[in-house]
């Protein structure tokens, strides 16, 4: 795909206001998880979806499914609503497993063990007390919300919890894959669920996908992962192929060949030389290539490539391992997809060896993030989040009780929501729009179908969009520095990703000086 690249459809590059907190983290480390090689499941699909003309469903059109004659979009206001669509006569009844006339089955794994934020959030200095109970209810009350606003051709969804015998923190190391599959097992069998609104994990989301059951969550995977699993995996979260493509499309027109003008000390003014950090399982190191054959489509190589392991009890030895390998490279700029706690050790380490590097944001683990951003700028990090800037795929946060998955939340129940209820709201409505883009004969592969046929929209989480081999739905991104002086819209605190608000899809980023820190 790198050497002839497609322009990614959505919505001209424009300025986006109110991206919704995200930023709870409870999930962060599930979203830079540590992947096991597996082949693809048996049973996905082979042939290329059937195409429909964009803006119709996949099933049912001019038959028993019209376009609504009073408006446009199914929920007015909303900038990724599917069209509205009217329905009439026979849904078919059972069409597939966790689908009958009457409901659509959607399970979400509890796991009894504490967040995984406390791992970031006790290095860190943050607080964070949810339960993954509080999890679960914000999902039933989302669930709520949605059957009661989209088209499901007379069927409801339907909520079920499964008592997850998982560790995340096991799953997150590279581990854990013996009881990922038993819970997927669980969730087809017992549960007998068309779709898991929780595969926050590799192994989960792959032990789903074995069991063709419908997945939401897996974090910042490759393309070629989930073209492996399809139809049955999607995410919220941008792809890292993307994220790759896109950053170095970033660095050529915007870094290489210029000075790096926001380093520190004896790095400042001197040519750029850039490297480029990621993680060492498959998966990640996949994107890695990407990236590096839109580096010498350019012209140009990355002047130094390292990777870690993601292993907790390492990653702040091996961070003062790369810090010694970045200085003795006289690297200028670091690229670092990471997860957050392995960034958090990199920043402390340069700054306690006076090391004054540019860190480039790329929009992985949460790292574009406020709250995060907040972390690194505090504390042992000293100032070197002063220095950061780059790509972010969402847009300005804002007030927490301001966003779309809060207002939805409320609408529906009386009580406050989980911080995570704009990640579960996103999740959901992903979901949401490829039942109703599927028409009245729901399967996985009328899913697909019908995922490719929406039109697209442009909200508070960036510019959507899904098409072949493209199973997360970000199509552009914005550039953004770290302001440690601006006050977040998210909790009011010192710190947050300033921008000037315009969006340029993959294939479109001008040439020029990076237009940060004014």
């Amino acid at each position: 795909m790198t050497g002839n690249r497609r322009k990614l459809p959505g919505a001209d590059g424009r300025p986006l206001k109110g991206y919704a907190p995200l930023a709870a983290l409870a999930v962060v480390f599930v979203l830079v998880i540590a992947l096991l090689p597996s082949s693809a499941p048996a049973g996905v699909a082979d042939g290329d979806a059937v195409e429909v003309a964009a803006g119709q469903t996949a099933t049912g059109w001019g038959e028993t499914v019209t376009a609504c004659p009073d408006r446009q979009l199914q929920v007015e206001g909303d900038g990724y609503s599917p069209p509205c669509f009217e329905f009439s006569g026979d849904n078919g009844g059972a069409t597939t497993r966790g689908v009958t006339a009457d409901e659509i089955t959607v399970s979400f794994r509890v796991i009894e063990e504490p967040n995984l934020i406390s791992v970031f959030a006790s290095s860190a200095g943050l607080d964070y007390d949810e339960s993954n109970e509080d999890l679960a209810r914000t999902v039933e009350g989302l669930v709520d919300y949605f059957n009661d606003r989209y088209q499901m051709y007379g069927r409801r969804l339907t909520f079920e919890r499964i008592a997850g015998t998982g560790s995340l923190v096991s799953e997150v190391y590279g581990a854990g894959q013996a009881e990922a599959n038993s819970d997927a097992i669980a969730a087809a069998t017992e549960v007998e669920a068309f779709a898991d609104v929780s595969a926050l994990s590799q192994p989960y989301a792959d032990a789903l996908a074995r069991q063709h059951v419908m997945n939401f969550g897996a974090p910042f995977l490759s393309r070629e992962w989930f073209v492996e699993r399809r139809p049955y995996s999607w995410s919220l979260f941008t792809d890292c192929t993307v994220i790759g493509e896109t950053g170095t499309e970033y660095a050529l027109n915007r870094l290489l060949g210029r000075p790096a003008e926001w380093a520190g000390g004896d790095l400042q003014g001197q040519d750029r030389r850039v490297a480029l950090i990621a993680p060492d399982n498959p998966e990640y190191q996949q994107c890695v290539a990407a990236s590096e054959e839109v580096i010498r489509e350019g012209g140009e190589e990355l002047d130094l490539v390292l990777d870690y392991n993601l292993n907790i009890a390492n990653l702040a030895p091996q961070a003062s391992t790369l810090l010694a390998r970045l200085r003795d490279a006289d690297i200028t700029t670091v690229s670092c997809t990471c997860d957050p706690l392995m960034v958090l050790y990199l920043t402390q380490e340069a700054e306690s060896q006076g090391y004054q590097p540019e860190w480039q944001v790329l929009g992985t683990g949460f790292t574009d993030l406020d709250l995060v951003g907040q972390a690194y700028a505090q504390g042992l990090s000293g100032d070197q989040w002063s220095r950061a800037f780059g790509l972010s795929y969402f847009a300005e946060q804002q007030p927490f009780r301001e966003s779309a998955g809060y207002r939805a939340y409320s609408e529906v129940r009386d009580d406050q929501p989980s911080q995570l209820v704009d990640i579960l709201y996103y999740q959901l409505q992903a979901l949401v729009i490829g039942i109703q883009m599927a028409g009245p004969n729901l399967t996985p592969e009328t899913f697909e179908t019908g995922m490719f046929a929406y039109p697209g929209g442009a909200g508070s989480a960036g510019t959507w969009d899904f098409f072949p081999e493209h199973y997360s739905p970000q199509v552009d991104a914005r550039e953004v520095w770290f302001d440690t002086e601006g006050e977040s819209g998210f909790n009011g605190e010192p710190g947050t990703y300033a921008s000037n608000g315009t969006r340029y899809r993959q294939g479109e980023w001008p040439e020029g000086e990076p237009e940060v820190f004014p």
